[in-house]
C-alpha cells in the first residue's frame, strides 16, 4: 500500500525540530481551547472519531468485492480505503471527502454490518451527529453524557414552557437544567459545522525546513508569509465570531 497523503504530511511535521513542534503545540492548544471543551480535548485516542480505523467484516469485504447491492460509488471508495487499513481522516483527505461525507458513509456501513468489531460509543455518537442521524439530545445520550430520564425531563420542561408561550430550544434547556455544559453543546455544534468543509492536502507542498535554493529571496518569502498570516487571522476571527454569536439550537 502506498503511503497516504495524511501520513506523508504527518511524517514531515514530526520531523520538525523540537522547538518548532513545541511552538506549534502551544499555539494549537490555545486555539483549540477557544472553541472545544475538555470533553473533546482530553478524549482517548481510541475514541477520537477522525483517527478511528474501521475494520471490514466478511459481509463488508464481500460487498466491496461483488458490489452486489449497487451502492453509490463513494460507499465502495470508503470500503476500499477501510480494507487498506486507513483511518477516517486518511479516507477524507485521500478522496477529497468532507468529514460530513465520511460520517454518512461510516454510519451507513456500520448500520449495514460492514464492520467487524463494535465501534466505540463516542465514535459512533459523533459520527451519527455529524451525519445528521442524531439530534443534540440523542447525541449526548449515546455519548454517555446524559440519561434518557434526563432528556425526558428536558422534553417535559420544554412542553410546559411552550404551552405558556415561551419557546426554548432543547439544547438551551439541557444547559439550564445542569445536565450538560454550554461549551459542550457549542463544541459539538461547531464540530458539525466544520465537518462540512472540504480539505485538500498534497504532501509534496508541505514546507521544507532546509532552504537550499541559491536565489532564495527572504523579502519575497516574508511577503508571502504576511499574506498567509492575514488569511489565517481572518479565518480565526471568523471562527471565534461564530463561537460567540452562534445560538444554541438543534
Amino acid at each position: 500500500m502506498s503511503k497516504s497523503l495524511y501520513l506523508g504530511f504527518m511524517e514531515k511535521m514530526l520531523a520538525f525540530p523540537l522547538w518548532i513542534k513545541q511552538s506549534i503545540f502551544l499555539g494549537l492548544s490555545k486555539d483549540l481551547t477557544n472553541y472545544l471543551s475538555n470533553e473533546f480535548l482530553d478524549v482517548e485516542e481510541g475514541e477520537l472519531f477522525h483517527i478511528y480505523q474501521p475494520e471490514l467484516s466478511e459481509l463488508g469485504q464481500n460487498e466491496l468485492l461483488t458490489k452486489e447491492s449497487k451502492f453509490d460509488e463513494s460507499i465502495y471508495s470508503f470500503l476500499g480505503c477501510c480494507a487498506k487499513g486507513m483511518s477516517l481522516i486518511e479516507i477524507a483527505i485521500e478522496n477529497n471527502f468532507t468529514m460530513e461525507e465520511v460520517s454518512k458513509a461510516f454510519t451507513f456501513c456500520k448500520t449495514s454490518g460492514f464492520f467487524s468489531k463494535d465501534v466505540p460509543k463516542l465514535v459512533a455518537a459523533i459520527a451519527g451527529f455529524i451525519a445528521g442521524k442524531y439530534r443534540t439530545g440523542e447525541y449526548f445520550i449515546r455519548a454517555g453524557k446524559m440519561t434518557i430520564d434526563q432528556l425526558d425531563k428536558v422534553l417535559n420542561k420544554q412542553q410546559e414552557m411552550n404551552e405558556s408561550g415561551k419557546h426554548v430550544f432543547i439544547a438551551e434547556l439541557m444547559v439550564q437544567m445542569g445536565y450538560v455544559r454550554e461549551l459542550d453543546v457549542k463544541s459539538v455544534i461547531f464540530m458539525k459545522e466544520e465537518a462540512g468543509k472540504r480539505f485538500s492536502l498534497n504532501a509534496e507542498e508541505v514546507p521544507s525546513i532546509a532552504m537550499e535554493q541559491e536565489n532564495y529571496d527572504i523579502r519575497v518569502e516574508n511577503t508571502k508569509l504576511k499574506e498567509e498570516n492575514e488569511i489565517l487571522t481572518q479565518k480565526m476571527d471568523a471562527l471565534l465570531t461564530f463561537i460567540k454569536d452562534h445560538k444554541l439550537s438543534e
